[in-house]
This record gives structure tokens, C-alpha cells and sequence, in this order.
């Protein structure tokens, strides 16, 4: 009697184990895995597409539509860091006062601007096939465009670059204000430097690996740039400074920036306003506020603001002003000329 109960446990054991051994491959098996009927383009460059002719990318979901929009968003990413490597970040800033309290909105454009790029230059690209994997049952789409559609497309928008630096240079000669024609003159820079990116994409899709050659030297534009910026005297001013050492700072970014520095012509007013410190369990917190006004000749009227809040953080309460002044240095190293360029343009 013992023999055979033991017999049975043996066989329900097994019988288990079976049972563990199947859910465990189908669990594999829904988790991923590419069947075998799967073609060649999901793994690897389409045959029917060869990369010498096509520019080609392949997108997967668990949506048919979802798959092929990621294909060309992938397509579209060959395109979109080029763009965004040479974008600047544009910003409308309005500033509120409502009950004494100031406040600053801030609107970036970056996205649209690269967005509007990139869908130029991917103009022509289409879903070639579509697959769907019977393993997992996700969907994959390949998408592909035409190398020579691609580089007509570049070319189009390098084409629009060029007139648009020429427009800005023709302005930059008529102007008077001196502001303005400092503005035309960045914006031709920028131009020529978004030009480059798309000059070197077109030189890798181009079969004859020539693209199209630049009308201007970027060396050029940038040293007659730096001409005009070292002819505009600027004045310094100081408004509000709760730590100390903020005059410094401003003329050393004013200086690396390419203005000269005198006492008379444009002002650069600058504010550091902070609030008192705030303990967190080890840590420390300094919040602030950095504010920048560009001023006539007259001293008086505001031609352009903007407002930066900071934050710093140390294990010591003393070390917290010498850190909020180095994010001060920075930040306005890195924004105040596009900054003043954005007050007039």
C-alpha cells in the first residue's frame, strides 16, 4: 500500500513540474523572442532597401499605427540631432506684478523650431512593410526614404539658410542703432552655424560626398561679429546684491561676452536678491533670484529684462554664498549675450 502511494506522489510531482516547466517557456515566450518567419529588415539592413540608396529605420508596438510612427519618428532622429545640436533656445519672457510679487513666464520655441527642421527634411519618407511578430504579437514597421529626396530636401533647407544670412547682412548695413545691427549679425552667425550641421548630414548622404559649399566663412562672420561688440561702449550697474561681489562678475561676463566695458553708452544693470537659508535634515538651501536690465543711452528707459531663479545646496551654511556667486558667474556667462540680443531683436 505504501509502494503504490508513493508511486502517486511520484507521478503528481511530475505531473507539477511538467505543468511549472510549459508556463515557464510560455512565459518566456510573451516577454520577447522574434519568430522565425520574421524578415531580414527587422534584424538587419532590408535587402530591398539597400543603405547605399535609402535611408532607412524600424519602429515596433504593440499598435499597428503606433509601430509606424515610431519608425519614422526614428527615421526623423537621423535628422534631429544635427538641428538640435546647433539650435539656441528662444524665449518670449513677460514679466507680472500682482500684489508685489513678481513673476516671470517663460515660453521655449526650441521643439517647434526643431521640429519644423526636421519634418523639411523627411519630406517623401513612407512606411515600405510592415510585420507582425507571431511569437509576441508586437508589430514592426520599417520606414525609408530616398537618399536623393533626402539630399534635395537639405538641400532646400540649406537654400533657405543662405537667404535668410543674406537678408540679415543687408540689415545689418542699413541699420543705426548699433544694437540692432549686433542683433543681425548674431542671427547670421546662427544661421551659417545651422547651415554647417545640415552641410555635413548632406556631405554623408550625398553619394558624390560634396554637398553644397558655404557662401560665408563662419570664421568670417564671427570675427566682424566680435568687431561690432568691442565698438559698443557699456556701462555696469549694480542694483540689488544680498551676498556681495556681484559687480565683478557682472563686468567679468560683460567683458567675456566681447563688449567693452566705459562709462558712458548702453547699461547693464544686474540684481541678486536672496532669501535666508533653509536647513534639511544635513543639508542647506540658498534660493535666489538673478535679474538683468538692458538700459538706453539715457540710463532711464528699459529696453530689455530677463530673470533667472537659482539654487544651491551644501553641507555647511557657510559655504552657501560662494556657491550661489559661482552659479551666478555662470549663468551669466552663458546667457547674457543672447540675452541682450533677444532685448532688441
Amino acid at each position: 500500500m505504501v509502494t503504490i502511494l508513493e508511486e502517486i506522489m511520484k507521478l503528481i510531482f511530475k505531473i507539477n513540474m511538467l505543468f511549472a516547466m510549459l508556463l515557464l517557456t510560455a512565459c518566456v515566450q510573451s516577454t520577447g523572442g522574434i519568430s522565425d518567419d520574421a524578415p531580414q529588415w527587422v534584424s538587419g539592413e532590408p535587402d530591398m532597401y539597400p543603405n547605399s540608396k535609402y535611408l532607412y529605420a524600424t519602429g515596433s508596438a504593440s499598435e499597428s499605427e503606433q509601430a509606424k510612427a515610431r519608425a519614422l519618428s526614428n527615421l526623423a532622429k537621423i535628422f534631429e540631432v544635427q538641428v538640435r545640436e546647433v539650435s539656441t533656445t528662444s524665449q518670449d519672457i513677460q514679466s507680472n506684478t500682482r500684489e508685489g510679487v513678481e513673476t516671470v513666464q517663460k515660453s521655449q520655441r526650441i521643439n517647434s523650431q526643431v521640429n519644423l527642421h526636421t519634418d523639411k527634411m523627411i519630406q517623401g519618407a513612407r512606411i515600405a512593410e510592415q510585420w507582425q511578430n507571431s511569437v509576441d504579437r508586437s508589430y514592426h514597421a520599417l520606414a525609408i526614404l530616398d537618399r536623393s529626396q533626402a539630399g534635395n530636401n537639405i538641400r532646400g533647407e540649406i537654400n533657405r539658410l543662405d537667404e535668410e544670412t543674406q537678408y540679415a547682412l543687408n540689415q545689418q548695413k542699413k541699420r543705426d542703432n548699433p544694437l540692432l545691427a549686433i542683433a543681425d549679425l548674431q542671427r547670421a552667425n546662427s544661421l551659417q552655424q545651422q547651415r554647417q550641421a545640415l552641410q555635413k548630414t548632406l556631405k554623408i548622404i550625398d553619394v558624390r560626398g560634396r554637398g553644397l559649399p558655404a557662401t560665408w566663412s563662419l570664421a568670417q562672420l564671427n570675427e566682424t561679429l566680435q568687431q561690432a561688440l568691442r565698438t559698443l561702449p557699456v556701462q555696469t550697474r549694480v542694483t540689488v546684491d544680498d551676498i556681495g561681489g556681484l559687480q565683478n562678475i557682472l563686468q567679468g561676463a560683460v567683458s567675456s561676452a566681447g563688449f567693452v566695458i566705459g562709462d558712458r553708452g548702453y547699461t547693464l544693470a544686474a540684481g541678486l536678491e536672496v532669501q535666508p537659508p533653509i536647513r534639511d535634515s544635513d543639508w542647506y538651501w540658498l534660493r535666489g533670484v538673478l535679474k538683468l536690465e538692458l538700459m538706453a543711452e539715457d540710463g532711464v528707459s528699459v529696453i530689455g529684462y530677463q530673470s533667472w531663479p537659482l539654487k544651491v545646496s551644501a553641507g555647511s551654511e557657510s559655504q552657501l554664498n560662494a556657491r550661489m556667486l559661482r552659479e551666478v558667474d555662470k549663468k551669466l556667462k552663458q546667457e547674457l549675450l543672447s540675452s541682450v540680443i533677444g532685448f532688441v531683436s
